[in-house]
């Protein structure tokens, strides 16, 4: 009887050994919250020159730009096409954005570059050359009967032209002289945006960025969806994550930062956007608010004698995470930046991002295109 009684007091020994060993590491969680900034250096923490360019309203860019809202077609003048058809176009996407230099000679006073789009589409088109005379005008293409047909469509040099309405099918677009050739020409089009936007926003020299805004609040870039300025709803689409790991030979330190479920109260003039985790010569400012979703994880571990384990789910304001943003949190801007060319999320300023509010990083720039 003695003997159980000492072998029970041995495995209980043992039990608070193995709670005193790793209880530290279990509930460092709790304990640890070595992210949390100074209240004296967080009445400091400004929103650098970024707030300034909130927009009331997404404003149009359109300036020496004709709009159609939609084409005519000239059945009687179809123009014989067969497939398959090869251009040395260069396209930046196979079926909706492209940029094309060329030139019209008199042995080649043509230049035909077919393309397609599955959905009701907007189209922007624009023509430069020191040629007055050349022109690039829109034709459907029906590959059943072989024929083109001329629509009402069309930009010349130093001109560009929108369509609200390019619906889905086959299309031609024809550059040629209605004079003389031997000069050079450049062609970029973008048909990436759904039809019947009532704001074209931006639009790059080369077309190749194109932002465009709808009657229902939805905002649009290249055809990539952003977000709903109407609904108030949460987009995944805009979620962003930050990960810094380090390791060594007996440890490692981490951190990580996430945005999920934003919830998109403004957004900015489009900008040239500059810090050092991330660059844009293309971005918008998203400004988020209540019921954002945020996290922020640190930890640091090193093996050996002095077995050490700091583990901390809480973020710059003393707050536990994972949770969404209150009122409280709105005394701060917190803006995510959106890569108009990449269409991705790609920076999160806030007093909620250690590096920020720490000044290990200093303030990022943003200037209005």
């Amino acid at each position: 009887m003695k003997r159980a009684n000492r072998k029970l007091a041995f495995v209980l020994m043992l039990l608070i050994m193995v709670i005193g060993l790793f209880g530290s590491a279990v509930s460092a969680d709790d304990a640890y919250t070595g992210s949390v900034i100074p209240e004296n250096t967080l009445k400091e923490f400004g929103s650098s020159s970024l707030q300034a360019l909130k927009a009331q309203a997404l404003e149009s860019q359109q300036q020496d730009i004709t709009t159609f809202d939609q084409f005519e077609v000239e059945q009687k003048k179809g123009i014989a096409v067969e497939q398959p058809f090869v251009t040395q176009a260069v396209y930046e996407t196979p079926d909706s954005i492209l940029n094309v230099t060329d030139s019209l000679q008199v042995n080649d006073s043509e230049d035909m570059i077919f393309f397609n789009v599955n959905s009701d589409r907007s189209m922007i088109l624009k023509l430069l050359s020191t040629n007055a005379d050349y022109l690039a005008q829109l034709y459907i293409v029906d590959w059943s009967t072989g024929q083109a047909y001329p629509t009402s469509v069309g930009a010349y040099a130093q001109t560009q032209i929108a369509l609200k309405n390019l619906p889905a099918g086959d299309y031609m677009l024809r550059i040629y002289s209605e004079g003389s050739v031997g000069e050079a020409y450049n062609l970029s089009m973008n048909a990436a945006n759904p039809s019947n936007y009532n704001i074209l926003v931006y639009y790059s020299d080369t077309l190749n960025v194109v932002l465009a805004s709808y009657p229902n609040g939805d905002l649009y870039s290249n055809g990539k969806f952003i977000y709903n300025s109407q609904s108030g709803s949460a987009y995944s689409n805009l979620d962003w994550t930050r990960e810094y790991y380090f390791s060594w030979g007996s440890g490692y330190r981490s951190r990580t930062h996430k945005v999920y479920n934003p919830i998109i109260t403004g957004v900015s003039v489009p900008v040239s956007y500059s810090s050092s985790y991330a660059s844009s010569n293309k971005a918008l400012l998203l400004y988020v608010g209540e019921n954002t979703g945020f996290m922020h994880h640190e930890a640091y571990y090193q093996s050996g004698p002095d077995h050490i384990y700091e583990s901390s789910f809480y973020d710059t304001l003393g707050k536990r995470t994972p949770r969404s943003l209150d009122s409280e949190d709105m005394n701060w801007d917190h803006i995510l930046v959106y890569d108009l060319n990449t269409n991705k999320t790609i920076d999160f300023y806030s007093v909620l991002n250690y590096y920020y509010a720490a000044g290990i990083e200093p303030a990022p720039t943003a200037t209005p295109l």
